[in-house]
C-alpha cells in the first residue's frame, strides 16, 4: 500500500562496536603457606614454612614449576634447637581433567636443601626430592585468580636422611595474561528535516527470514539459516548453526523444559521444508575422559532427533552424530570456553 506523508523530527544515526574479552596464560605464580609434620628423628613436634612457586606450560597439561621455600621446625625440647630450612628446586607438575570446579594434579621434582641449627654454627647443604599431589580450583572472578592445595612427601638428606610431610593451600594467579578489550562508541548526527514522500507499508514476514508471507513458499524457516528468494533454507552451500539453548541435564542425555522450547519451533521449520536434511551435531568440552565424552555427545544428539521426530519431523530430514571434545570453537582452558565447547548444531547437508 502506498500512501503520501509530510513530517519533520530528528535523525540519529549511531556506528558501535560490540564490546568483547578475552583472558589466556601460559605462566602463574603461586604463593602458599604449609604445615609440616617432621620425621620422628628431628625430635620435632611441628613445623611451618612458605613457599612460592613460578609455573611455566611445557605442554597442554605439563607445567615446570621452579619452586623455593624457606620454613622453620619447632622442636618444644630444651635438649634440641629448632631446625631452619630452605629449599631451592624444580617440579614438573601434570595436570588431569577434573570437572568445573577442580582441576587435580601430581607433581614430582627435586632441588638443593639446606639445614641450619639454631644455636650452632654448623649447617648443612644437601639435596632433596619429593612426590606430591594437590588441586587447583576453578577461576574465581575475570582475574584468574585460583586456590591451591597440595601435598608433598620429601626427603631430605640432612643428618643421613629425613622424610617429611608437608600441606599446603595458597593462591595462584596468571602471569603475562593477554586480554582484548573493544569499548563500544556511539556517534551521532542530528538533523531536522521536513519531507514529503510516498512511504511503502511493509508486508507481513511472519517467520523474519526477509520474505513476505505472500512470496515465502516455506514457512516458520529456522531463524539464522540463509534463505533463498522463495524464503526457503539455501542447500546449495552448506551451513551451520548453533542451537542455543538447548541444553541437558548434567551429565545426562535428557533435554531440559526450555530446550524442548526452542525444539518445537525448529521442528515447526523442519516441517515447513521437506526435503532440507540436517545433520545433529553433539559436541562436549574436554573435561572428563575422551572417550566417555563421544559416548555423551552421540546419545544428546540422539536425543535431539528422536524429539524432533515425536513432534512430527519426517525420519528422512535427520541424521545424529556425536563428536565429543574433538571439535572446540573455543579454548578449554577457560570457563567461557567450556561452556561455548558444550553445544548442539545443526549441519545443512547441502545438495
Amino acid at each position: 500500500m502506498m500512501f503520501r506523508a509530510l513530517f519533520s523530527g530528528c535523525v540519529l544515526l549511531s556506528s558501535t562496536v560490540a564490546a568483547a574479552a578475552t583472558i589466556e596464560h601460559d605462566q602463574e605464580v603461586s604463593v602458599l603457606a604449609g604445615y609440616i609434620e617432621a620425621d620422628d628423628d628431628r625430635h620435632a613436634e611441628y613445623g611451618s614454612n612458605v613457599r612460592a612457586t613460578y609455573g611455566l606450560r611445557v605442554g597442554d597439561r605439563l607445567w615446570l614449576e621452579p619452586t623455593f621455600a624457606s620454613g622453620v621446625i619447632e622442636t618444644d625440647d630444651p635438649r634440641f634447637t629448632d631446625y631452619y630450612q630452605q629449599t631451592l628446586g624444580a617440579d614438573l607438575a601434570y595436570r588431569f581433567s577434573g570437572n568445573e570446579y577442580f582441576t587435580p594434579f601430581a607433581l614430582i621434582g627435586a632441588g638443593a636443601s639446606r639445614n641450619d641449627v639454631a644455636d650452632s654454627s654448623a649447617d648443612e647443604f644437601g639435596g632433596y626430592g619429593n612426590l606430591g599431589v594437590g588441586l587447583l580450583t576453578k577461576e574465581l572472578g575475570d582475574t584468574g585468580l585460583r586456590v591451591r592445595a597440595e601435598a608433598r612427601y620429601l626427603h631430605d638428606t640432612y643428618d643421613d636422611g629425613q622424610n617429611d610431610l608437608q600441606l599446603a593451600v595458597g593462591i595462584t594467579f596468571p602471569v603475562g595474561v593477554t586480554r582484548r578489550e573493544v569499548v563500544e562508541r556511539v556517534e551521532y548526527v542530528e538533523k531536522i528535516v521536513e519531507v514529503e514522500k510516498e512511504v511503502l507499508v511493509q508486508q507481513a514476514d511472519s517467520d523474519g527470514d526477509g520474505v513476505v508471507d505472500g512470496v515465502d513458499e516455506c514457512p516458520n524457516t529456522i531463524e539464522g539459516l540463509k534463505v533463498n528468494s522463495v524464503g526457503c533454507v539455501e542447500k546449495s552451500e552448506r551451513q551451520s548453526l548453533v542451537l542455543l539453548g538447548v541444553s541437558f541435564d548434567v551429565n545426562s542425555n535428557r533435554l531440559t523444559a526450555n530446550a524442548k522450547d526452542i525444539l518445537a519451533r525448529t521442528a515447526e521449520g523442519l516441517k515447513g521444508q521437506e526435503d532440507l536434511k540436517v545433520e545433529i551435531a553433539g559436541h562436549t568440552d574436554s573435561v572428563g575422559n575422551g572417550e566417555y565424552n563421544q559416548t555423551l555427545s552421540q546419545q544428546r544428539a540422539e536425543a535431539v532427533r528422536d524429539y524432533l521426530l515425536d513432534l512430527g519431523v519426517s525420519a528422512s530430514q535427520l541424521t545424529a552424530k556425536g563428536y565429543g571434545e574433538s571439535k572446540p570453537i573455543r579454548s578449554n582452558e577457560t570457563k567461557e570456553g567450556r561452556e561455548r565447547n558444550r553445544r548442539v548444531e545443526f549441519n545443512i547437508i547441502s545438495d
